[in-house]
């Protein structure tokens, strides 16, 4: 098995999280919620990430980051066995120059204005200049800059943080570009002496601009002409640009992903995420000799399901400008004759678009020999595209060459016949055609299609183009089981509303109480588990032996004050002493008649700084709690994971019964694993070897089947899912840990990630420094009944130690979310009672003891360091 890499592999990581880069980053968070609606997060993560690269001292340029990556980054290692090697991919290295990879149809327009905007409001520079390839998307740009900058929030929002520039003029070249413009361009005006402005308005001044570059796939095409003119002048040295983000939803010369690439957002995401359509594609014909008829016939279909809605679009691809004409006659004879209409009629539902006449002499008469006055023709095309979407105009048909409909914002597109094999042959142009297509109209109901009839006959030649491009991969979905319903329950929520309010850390009284960070777990006697190589996993119990007495430990620290500070040691009777110590574990829920060793040591360093530096006044959002709703399980979204998940990262619990449930083409991709797994588990070296070779070679390639294959008894996998995906370690061991302690609970759900069951919570991106509030919502990893009764155990796993401020905010809103929703369950008189936890895998087995012992109200160690926070967000 090759090994294979994905666009993923090659994106840049900038590692830069100092408190002097996040404070600029995230001060402008209320801009960016200004600017995108709430399901763009994708569009405001690429304008932080663009920021973060243009401010950071870290980087110089874009040299120094790839090399950072390269040294970090093991595929492009095993890619690249040079760092010389790798860095003749990057094509600017001795400026900050990286692009941005946004699937079409997902927010560029947006992405474009903000870093231009942002980097103008910090000061990083005094002018910007966005260039794009054609007429079509400079006109486009503009408008859309226009409105942005019109906006009276967004002026108001960062005049109020103090930007520098925070009003840009929107202007072209056909006039001087001043300090705080925003100057958009098509490239081919750059290069002219007369009427333009660039070389008075950018000449020797680019140490202090920002260029912005659209379509950036055309800076770097072996194939276009006018591509060296663009690329030389961003790298001109009279100009001296410092700075340069390519924004582009096809970012490849030819096959090859771009290696400057600090943000992606790509097809296959953008689908998933409900951003774009998804994508229909021809898997196998029975007859390839169809002429027009299934296209046709898909066209009709896609036009009556929206009848009354709106006007479904077909755009037939050519691969040359001559071709357009000839398949455009071609399908209005069609169209006559199928619908039974004249020639005339049937052609205004088709036009052809080209950019212009081709000077091939033999082309050119093809075209004269069709179409009277062509060129005519062709710009009243043109100015039909333009309300192509609009109902009274008769278009339905497009016939176009895939590169000349960039920055065309239609959103009708239902269907796309790439007519000719070489329309499609290359990644940059599979992800030009699918490019098209994506946009979603307005009032159309989830999920939304786009079809690609390609010939079937050819499918098989571009396959693996096509799959890279969508990272179509084998998926395996799991979901409601029907015939796991013992293991259903109500889930109960809460309805919110946001409020923001000032408030103030609360001042710590002056009577000397020391403070507790954290303690650690303590049991006499703990329920654990190992791991076997035939036996599997063993449970079984421990004696915990090192512990003192709680009077015994009380009498040892009061000695121990005598020692430090007899004043102190006043104040501290043993009896005081015994309580402080009682009452800290009791509110963990730990056993209180004695202390550990190690909690006896946390004690004592507890009593040396006594006092609590005074809070101050913040801005703080407070959630408001209403309704409660319940979330019924059956409503679950049907989840998937990838069949190369499996071989990376993800872990699969599995039963036998559960297998049973898959749809047959999902039960096929696991067979392989787990036929291949009894192998290695029962025979000997030589077969072993014999299955390593299937993966590569290397013994290590088996790996995962033992480690990422968990197969579990079906009495024990006490979940509505036939199937458990994780994909991280931390909640594998979690649910290794919940095998061996099963018999403490009914049923338990590993939720997903998003859509199903969650609640607001806000924090500041930036501990220190000026920073709007952040909203997100939290979303829960499990889910547990406890056996027999009506309680849950709602639990977030993390690794040991994150106490990043998202991990404190989660743990303060969901406490109070938690405990508003127990208090308006008893309200209403619904008997169900939520417990929520924080953990990690070093206090796994202690939270199982805990529950067995129970102590539902018990605290985890990593749940007191995000108690003990002092940010109040």
């Amino acid at each position: 098995m090759s090994l294979q890499y994905k666009q993923d592999d090659f994106v840049l990581k900038i590692s830069d999280y100092t408190d002097q880069t996040n404070a600029i980053v995230g001060k402008y968070e209320a801009y960016l919620d200004a600017i995108t609606t709430e399901n763009f997060e994708h569009v405001r993560e690429a304008i932080r990430r663009a920021l973060r690269f243009l401010v950071t001292d870290k980087y110089r340029n874009t040299q120094e980051l790839a090399e950072e990556n390269w040294h970090n980054n093991s595929k492009l290692q095993l890619k690249y066995n040079a760092l010389e090697q790798y860095l003749l991919n990057i094509q600017i290295k001795d400026k900050k120059a990286a692009s941005i990879d946004l699937a079409t149809g997902t927010g560029k327009s947006w992405v474009i204005y903000g870093v231009a905007q942002l980097a103008l409001a910090e000061g990083l520079v005094d002018k910007v200049l966005v260039l794009c390839p054609s007429l079509t998307i400079e006109e486009e740009l503009k408008k859309k800059f226009e409105q942005l900058a019109g906006s009276q929030t967004n002026q108001q929002i960062l005049k109020e943080l103090g930007g520098v520039h925070p009003a840009p003029s929107i202007k072209n070249a056909n006039v001087p570009i001043l300090s705080g413009d925003i100057c958009v361009e098509n490239i081919h005006a750059v290069y002219q002496r007369t009427g333009s402005s660039i070389q008075d308005s950018f000449l020797g001044k680019g140490q202090r601009t920002l260029v912005i570059s659209d379509e950036a796939h055309h800076i770097y095409s072996p194939d276009e002409a006018a591509t060296k003119k663009w690329f030389d002048f961003i790298i001109n040295p009279d100009y001296d640009f410092a700075y340069h983000i390519g924004v582009t939803g096809t970012p490849y010369i030819g096959n090859d992903y771009f290696h400057d690439v600090i943000y992606r957002y790509g097809i296959k995401q953008a689908i998933e995420d409900g951003v774009v359509k998804k994508i229909d594609y021809k898997l196998e014909e029975a007859d390839q000799d169809k002429g027009w008829d299934e296209t046709w016939h898909n066209h009709n279909e896609i036009a009556n399901k929206y009848s009354g809605k709106l006007k479904p679009l077909t755009i037939v691809v050519a691969d040359r400008i001559y071709r357009t004409v000839e398949i455009w006659k071609e399908l209005s004879e069609y169209i006559s004759k199928k619908e039974k209409i004249s020639f005339e009629e049937a052609s205004k539902k088709v036009i052809w678009v080209a950019s212009g006449i081709p000077s091939n002499k033999q082309e050119k008469g093809i075209i004269e020999s069709i179409i009277e006055s062509p060129e005519k023709a062709r710009k009243e095309n043109l100015s039909t595209l333009k309300t192509v979407d609009e109902p009274d105009n008769s278009v339905e048909w497009i016939i176009s060459v895939a590169m000349l409909t960039e920055g065309w914002d239609v959103k009708n597109v239902f269907q796309i016949v790439p007519h000719e094999q070489r329309a499609f042959n290359s990644k940059l142009l599979i992800a030009q055609v699918l490019g098209r297509g994506l946009r979603i109209p307005k009032g159309v109901e989830q999920p939304v299609y786009v079809r690609i009839n390609n010939h079937e006959k050819w499918s098989q030649e571009i396959k693996d183009l096509y799959e890279e491009v969508l990272e179509l991969e084998n998926r395996i979905s799991y979901g409601y089981s029907e015939n796991r319903k013992q293991y259903d329950f109500p889930l109960y929520n809460l309805d919110y509303v946001a409020d923001q309010k000032t408030v103030g850390s609360e001042k710590q009284p002056s009577s000397k109480e020391p403070k507790i960070e954290k303690l650690k777990p303590q049991n006499k006697v703990k329920q654990t588990y190992s791991e076997y190589s035939e036996s599997g996993s063993v449970s079984f119990e421990i004696e915990i032996q090192d512990n003192e007495p709680i009077e015994s430990a009380a009498r040892q620290i009061k000695l121990f004050l005598k020692d430090k500070d007899p004043e102190i040691s006043k104040e501290w009777p043993i009896k005081r002493i015994q309580e402080f110590l009682s009452s800290k574990l009791d509110n963990l829920g730990y056993d209180s008649t004695y202390v550990s060793r190690e909690n006896l040591s946390t004690f004592k360093q507890a009593f040396g700084p006594m006092f609590r530096e005074a809070g101050k006044q913040v801005v703080r959002l407070i959630l408001k709690a209403h309704n409660t709703s319940e979330i019924k399980l059956k409503n679950l979204p049907t989840q998937t994971f990838s069949e190369s998940s499996i071989k990376r990262n993800g872990y699969l619990f599995y039963s036998k019964e559960g297998l049973n449930a898959l749809k047959k083409e999902e039960y096929a991709i696991l067979k392989d694993y787990l036929e291949d797994k009894d192998k290695i588990q029962t025979g000997g070296l030589s077969v072993v070897k014999e299955v390593a070779e299937k993966y590569g070679g290397n013994l290590q390639e088996v790996d995962f089947l033992d480690q990422n294959l968990i197969q579990v008894d079906d009495e024990n996998l006490k979940t509505i899912h036939n199937l458990v995906y994780v994909s991280f370690d931390p909640e594998r061991q979690f649910l290794k840990a919940l095998q061996a302690n099963i018999d403490l609970i009914d049923s338990f759900l590993k939720s997903p990630d998003k859509g199903f069951y969650s609640f607001p919570y806000s924090y500041k991106p930036a501990e220190t420094g000026s920073s709007h509030v952040k909203r997100e919502n939290f979303n829960p990893d499990f889910f547990l009944k406890l056996k027999g009764k009506n309680e849950m155990l709602v639990v977030e796993i993390k690794a040991d130690g994150d106490s990043h401020p998202k991990n404190r905010a989660k743990y303060r809103d969901a406490q109070e979310h938690f405990k508003v929703l127990n208090e308006k369950l008893q309200e209403k008189g619904v008997k169900w009672t939520y417990h929520f936890y924080f953990l990690s895998p070093d206090n796994y087995t202690d939270f199982f003891q805990s529950i067995r012992n129970g102590k539902l109200y018990w605290k985890s160690e990593l749940m007191q360091i995000l108690d003990n926070s002092n940010s109040p967000f």
